[in-house]
């Protein structure tokens, strides 16, 4: 699909990424704007982002909606599916046909396909030639990545990684923060983690606190906001 002004949106959205390094973000907005961006230039739906701690372990750091975030979370528990592969070979991985995999991923592709998803595209993340994590875009078409909607990502993924590459491990904190904080609020407001998370938000930029500070202070607090 050949979005209008594409290229324009392409300028935008790098300029964006390059603004987050100069203007006090936190990784984590960093990491959200690479799977807006991913997901507005292409016919991608749903994204998520996959980080490697020190010791090679992937954790999902970040995920557009609830249903992508279940399917990065099986592929960590069934030790299978496109993510795991691309991040061992360090290779950008198409799926155009999500039933197609079966035979390799069993467990993905129901899950996946359970969820809405028929194809996926999976780009490393990558510096200095060391493998950070993946981004993991899935899509509710069937059909392979076209080369131009390929060569946008691989361009916003690099500008990221380059503003990244002293922030992953604090942006794998901060998930890990949040994901708590989540569990918190999700437990004693009776919610789901969507909605949880939803409740995080909005009191962050109520507040005009960073998103892992109020994590930070829920978790500490056992879910009062403060």
């Amino acid at each position: 699909m050949s979005l209008p002004n594409d290229g324009k949106v392409v300028v935008g959205v790098r300029r964006a990424l390059a603004d987050t390094s100069i203007s006090g973000h936190e990784a984590s907005d960093t990491l959200d704007l690479l799977m807006h961006g991913a997901s507005s230039l292409t016919r991608v739906v749903e994204a998520g982002i996959l980080l490697a701690d020190s010791n090679q372990h992937l954790h999902v750091v970040a995920s557009s909606k609830e249903r992508s975030g279940d399917v990065e979370e099986a592929q960590l528990g069934f030790e299978q599916g496109p993510c795991l592969v691309a991040f061992r070979t360090g290779e950008t991985l198409d799926v155009p046909h999500i039933a197609a995999s079966w035979r390799a991923w069993p467990t993905f592709a129901a899950i996946a396909e359970a969820r809405g998803f028929q194809a996926a595209h999976v780009v490393p993340l990558r510096l200095r030639g060391h493998i950070l994590g993946v981004l993991c875009l899935f899509l509710e078409e069937f059909g392979p990545m076209n080369d131009k909607d390929a060569a946008s990502i691989e361009a916003l993924v690099r500008v990221a990684t380059a503003n990244l590459h002293e922030e992953l491990q604090q942006a794998l904190d901060a998930r890990v923060t949040i994901e708590l904080a989540k569990g918190v609020l999700a437990q004693q407001y009776g919610v789901p983690m969507g909605v949880a998370f939803s409740l995080l938000r909005a009191h962050a930029r109520k507040t005009d606190r960073r998103l892992s500070e109020i994590a930070r202070k829920i978790v500490d607090s056992r879910g009062r906001f403060r």
